[in-house]
C-alpha cells in the first residue's frame, strides 16, 4: 500500500519558487491501478518521480507499506526501488552505442 499526507514539493529557478506538488493526499491499494492525468506543468512526473523514490518530497509523509520512506538513507531507498518499483522512462535512456544483437 502507498500513502502520500501532505507531499509537497518546491523547486526554485533563480529566486523564483515552482510549487510542483501542494498538499497532495493519495492512497493506493495493492491490485489497484491508477492513472495520472493533466495538463502540462501540473506535477504529474514530479509526483511520479516521488512515488518511484526518484525524488523525495519538500514535506509531507510518504508511506511504503506503513514505512515513512521520507526518513531513510540513500542505501535504504536504493534498496526499495530495487524491490517495489519498475520504471519505464519516457526518453527511454537508451545509450546509441550499445546494441542488443549478439555478435
Amino acid at each position: 500500500m502507498i500513502r502520500l499526507e501532505g507531499i509537497s514539493r518546491e523547486y526554485f529557478m533563480g529566486d523564483v519558487e515552482i510549487r510542483a506538488l501542494d498538499d497532495i493526499h493519495l492512497s493506493i491499494q495493492r491490485g489497484e491501478f491508477l492513472s495520472i492525468m493533466g495538463p502540462s506543468g501540473s506535477g504529474k512526473s514530479t509526483l511520479l518521480n516521488i512515488l518511484g523514490v526518484l525524488d523525495q518530497p519538500s514535506s509531507g509523509a510518504y508511506y511504503l507499506e506503513d514505512v515513512d520512506i521520507t526518513r531513510l538513507r540513500d542505501k535504504e531507498l536504493a534498496q526499495i526501488r530495487n524491490r517495489h518499483f519498475g520504471f519505464i522512462f519516457q526518453s527511454y535512456n537508451l545509450f546509441p552505442e550499445l546494441s542488443a544483437w549478439k555478435m
